[in-house]
């Protein structure tokens, strides 16, 4: 079934190609009436008959004329006292012959046929310009003999009046033919119409199927999107606005589906935050109590017996030991349900990588105590700069926490190689932080960013989940994957740069 753009489309395409061929049938109309009222106008059929007509009025005087002076010719008294006188008929022939300057041969015949004199105009007539008639009459008087005649007439004359009567024809068959040329006429133009308009209906309906398709699959999208799947795409072909605009439906709903995993994460961390902050709470009271009561208990006892105070040493100990973890644990989950929103400003990553590469490793630094005598740490920032909204002190942290654990996953395997890189890629600044380590397993890359999910012995499990708070916040990526070149973890954020004209 055919949707209402289609028809739109179609009609709209079958206007723009008929409205001009119907505005060039109705001129060509008006200028056929107007050429033929010229051309063919009832004074030109008129002045054509007439014409014709006085060309054959013409003919017949001629004739007339000729036949009047043949007979006046027999009539002449010198011919007729001149018959049966051979050569008194030759003078008066031959001067016959010069009084009518149209006459090519003159003679006068016996009743038997047999010719008594003659005359003849020297050198003939040309049969290409004139034509012979001969004309033959008897002689007056009582004479058995005839006088005949041989006239030159121009063939240009008949040529004229042949001609004339052939336009006349034409011109006849032409208004004769009028209606029929005009039916003819339409008849074309019609079919042309007629053609066009099933042409362009086809052509108009193909065209925007190929447009409502592109549309259908859109909304067909845009309708999986309101429902919650933020992961449709529509395939972005052609170069046109269409093509523009899956393109920017793509990058939307890929930055709908970012900001909404960004907003679940940050949910989720919010939730731990406050869980943490209540652990923190909770651990926190009862730990100097305890550690108090042993160690006055300790304090209490006389000695007398040496096994029980040397029992009483090692739970002293233990309770200590024990009670410093968790303390130690408790400062973590406080500094992380501590953690403050990020507040962005303009700044400079390259600087901000440069200031951390330049400051001393420390205990307290981004390396562990253990790690950093056996890591070698390679910085490869080749961007002169990276202007972007950040909030260095949080950044740095982020950084930081990466940069650690990479040490510390090579800590366990010896001497190793942490790399730290920046590029600029696709209008973002993409850092990479990798080690030669042991790499994060498959099956924990889609947890590991997660609070309290740990592949360490002894960790907390919250530096990543702080990190990714800080890029989430940011408006940036972070991944995990495997590093090609080293072999073991590679961590990669991405953050969106600011125009340098900002």
């Amino acid at each position: 079934m055919l949707g209402k753009t289609e028809r739109r489309l179609a009609l709209v395409i079958l206007l723009t190609a008929t409205l001009p061929l119907v505005v060039a049938i109705w001129m060509s109309n008006a200028l056929f009436l107007r050429a033929s009222a010229v051309w063919l106008n009832p004074d030109v059929d008129k002045q054509l008959d007439q014409g014709v007509k006085l060309f054959r009025d013409y003919v017949k005087a001629e004739k007339s004329r000729t036949k009047y002076q043949v007979e006046a010719m027999a009539s002449r008294p010198e011919l007729v006292h001149a018959a049966g006188d051979k050569q008194r008929l030759e003078t008066a022939l031959a001067r016959l012959l010069d009084e009518t300057p149209d006459v090519e041969r003159v003679s006068v015949q016996s009743k038997d046929g047999i010719v008594v004199s003659a005359a003849e105009r020297p050198g003939g007539i040309l049969e290409a310009t004139h034509r012979r008639v001969e004309v033959i009459r008897p002689l007056g008087g009582d004479h058995e003999e005839t006088l005949s005649i041989t006239f030159a007439i121009d063939r240009a004359f008949e040529h004229d009046l042949q001609h004339a009567g052939e336009v006349r024809a034409l011109y006849g068959q032409l208004v004769a033919g009028k209606e029929a040329l005009f039916s003819g006429y339409l008849r074309a133009f019609a079919a042309l119409l007629i053609a066009t308009a099933i042409g362009t209906i086809g052509l108009g309906f193909i065209l925007a199927r190929g447009v409502t398709k592109r549309i259908a699959r859109i909304v067909v999208a845009m309708r999986k999107v309101t429902s919650g799947d933020w992961s449709v795409r529509v395939p972005v072909t052609g170069s046109d606005e269409m093509t523009e605009l899956a393109s920017t439906f793509n990058r939307m709903s890929a930055e709908l589906q970012a900001s909404r995993a960004r907003i679940a994460y940050l949910q989720r961390i919010e939730v731990w935050q406050q869980m943490a902050q209540r652990l923190a709470h909770e651990i926190k009271n009862p730990l100097t109590p305890i550690q108090l009561a042993v160690q006055q208990c300790h304090r209490k006892y006389d000695g007398q017996n040496p096994r029980y105070q040397e029992l009483l040493n090692a739970s002293v100990e233990i309770v200590e030991e024990e009670v410093g973890t968790l303390r130690r644990l408790v400062s973590n989950f406080s500094r992380f349900a501590r953690l403050p929103s990020v507040e962005k400003r303009r700044d400079d990553l390259v600087q901000l990588l440069d200031d951390m590469q330049s400051r001393p490793w420390t205990v307290d630094d981004e390396l562990s105590q253990e790690s950093a005598p056996s890591v070698h740490v390679e910085w490869s920032v080749n961007v002169s700069t990276m202007p972007a909204a950040i909030d260095r002190q949080l950044l740095r942290l982020a950084l930081g926490n990466l940069i650690r654990n990479a040490g510390d996953a090579i800590g366990d395997r010896g001497k190793g190689i942490v790399r730290i890189s920046a590029r600029v890629e696709q209008g973002e600044a993409v850092i990479a932080v990798e080690d030669s380590g042991a790499g994060v397993a498959e099956a924990v890359r889609d947890r590991v960013f997660e609070p309290y999910v740990t592949t360490k012995e002894h960790g907390t499990g919250l530096g990543l989940a702080i990190t990714m708070k800080i890029i989430v916040e940011h408006g940036g990526t972070l991944s995990v994957d495997t590093s090609p070149e080293l072999g073991g973890a590679r961590f990669t954020i991405t953050l969106p740069l600011t125009p340098a004209s900002r």
